[in-house]
């Protein structure tokens, strides 16, 4: 990376923190053009696209200092701060969803969404993803095009969705601190956050009036580190929301997001958890709600009076084979 496009990125990231508010996008480690976000929002080809899990703008690690990117169970460079407790509803959840040891059907998750926007500019539609668990991910507003878009190789996937999944399977039994890491962790390159020289760049800029955030306090980051988990876990369920296992871990981090309740409730007969998320700096909060057997996502509402935003989305995920869709047997 030269010295242009970390002049280019760090001015951008800059320029997002100002607006003191959600984003679609987060700044990947320092790099001059964005990486595409695929979250439960609006943007094209995004995730299970039921909430709009807009993420803080401006990517710090947890802590005083960057933080440890462990990449698996074996991992233990740096110190890992313990995790908090978990709501109990998840966890418990979380835990038959863990016990259940059926061989998965297929190789990939269909999602297809119905967005019905209530306010906003963006409108209402039914989008198609498609999530290969080899990381390919295949995006479509049209359900005919699904099979062309596959058989055109037109893969949106990077990395991160395989990132997301590796983390929430690791959280499932694993080591609940240095899943949450992975998976804060997991939009950056290689699964890595900023290094202290490309934050030591940022501190420079600001002293010399490129831009003029507040400093981050540790409450920031904190808050920063629940959103950007909040976003990640919540996206993992369309990229492999088919998987119990992932499903598990995906309940697992969401428990121990202080600003995520949890109510018991019934959705169409069935009994469902709905989960309310307030991680955002402005007063948006978004609801998801789940199946309280299976833990498989079913309406999800966003509403962001400060951008004056109100949509809510049902969606269906299936196990499928990506020779079924290429050959449009869906």
């Amino acid at each position: 990376m030269n010295d242009d496009e970390v002049w280019y990125a760090v001015k951008q990231t800059l320029s997002d923190a100002q607006m003191d508010r959600p984003v679609e996008a987060i700044e990947q480690r320092g790099r001059a053009r964005r990486r595409k976000r695929h979250v439960f929002g609006m943007a094209a080809g995004g995730g299970l696209a039921a909430v709009a899990a807009l993420a803080l703008a401006l990517p710090v690690a947890t802590g005083s200092g960057p933080a440890p990117a462990p990449t698996g169970p074996d991992n233990q460079a740096g110190a890992v701060s313990p995790a908090p407790a978990g709501d109990t509803k998840l966890v418990s959840l979380a835990a038959s969803l863990t016990a259940e040891n059926a061989s998965l059907p297929g190789d990939a998750s269909l999602i297809i969404e119905k967005v019905d926007v209530r306010r906003g500019t963006v409108p209402s539609r039914t989008r198609y993803h498609l999530y290969a668990d080899s990381g390919e991910v295949y995006y479509t507003e049209a359900r005919r095009e699904l099979p062309r878009v596959v058989a055109r190789g037109e893969n949106l996937g990077n990395g991160y969705h395989t990132r997301g999944v590796a983390a929430a399977r690791y959280a499932a039994t694993g080591d609940l601190a240095k899943a949450r890491e992975q998976m804060i962790n997991s939009v950056y390159d290689e699964g890595k956050p900023p290094t202290a020289a490309e934050q030591d760049l940022m501190e420079i800029l600001r002293r010399k009036g490129a831009a003029s955030p507040p400093p981050l306090t540790d409450e920031d980051r904190k808050r920063i580190a629940d959103n950007h988990l909040w976003v990640n876990s919540v996206d993992v369920l369309s990229a492999g929301g088919g998987d119990p296992k992932v499903r598990a871990g995906v309940l697992r981090l969401i428990s121990t997001i202080p600003d995520v309740t949890v109510a018991e409730s019934t959705t169409g007969g069935q009994p469902t958890l709905t989960l309310t998320a307030r991680v955002f700096s402005s007063e948006a909060q978004q609801v998801l709600t789940i199946n309280a057997q299976n833990g498989v996502p079913i309406t999800a509402v966003m509403d962001d009076p400060e951008l004056k935003t109100f949509f809510a989305s049902t969606f269906e995920v299936s196990r499928v084979t990506v020779a079924d869709i290429r050959a449009g047997r869906f």
